[in-house]
Formats: structure tokens, sequence, C-alpha cells
């Protein structure tokens, strides 16, 4: 029970925001508190690229991290002009 407890508590320490690139492709923009060790952003991406995913950006601030990916094998979708 205090597992499950924990681990609602760090999920809540993070944001997802999608991000569409002009060529259609999106990445996502992962935000994760500063006092939450970098294995909860991976076990976000995961979770939003189940098939696996590219580390665009990383960065580690004082108050908070934040990681920019991308999933390599997610077809594109053509970007609406």
């Amino acid at each position: 029970m205090l597992a499950l407890v924990a681990g609602l508590l760090l999920a809540a320490c993070t944001t997802v925001q999608e991000v569409r690139r002009p060529d259609g492709s999106r990445e996502f923009l992962i935000a994760c508190g500063a006092s939450t060790g970098w294995n909860v952003c991976y076990s976000r991406a995961n979770e939003m690229c189940p098939t696996g995913f590219n580390t665009v950006r990383q960065d580690g601030g004082f108050n908070r991290k934040e990681m920019v990916i991308a999933c390599p094998n997610e077809p594109r979708r053509q970007a609406s002009t």
C-alpha cells in the first residue's frame, strides 16, 4: 500500500507536454520535480514511447528536471497547412 501511495505522489510531480514539429512528428517535454530522481522522468518517457525513445535534450536545474524525447518508432503524421 505504501509503495502505491509513493508511486502516485511521484507521478504527480511530473508533467508531460506534447510538442508538434513542423514535419508532423511529435516530441514530449517531460518535467519532473527537482527532488525526484531521473528514474521518474525515464519512467514517464517509457509510458509515452513504449517501444523506445530518443532523448533530444535533458537538463537538470534547481527547481526541476526536464527532458525532451522523441518516439522514433512512431509513424509521422503530415502537418496540416
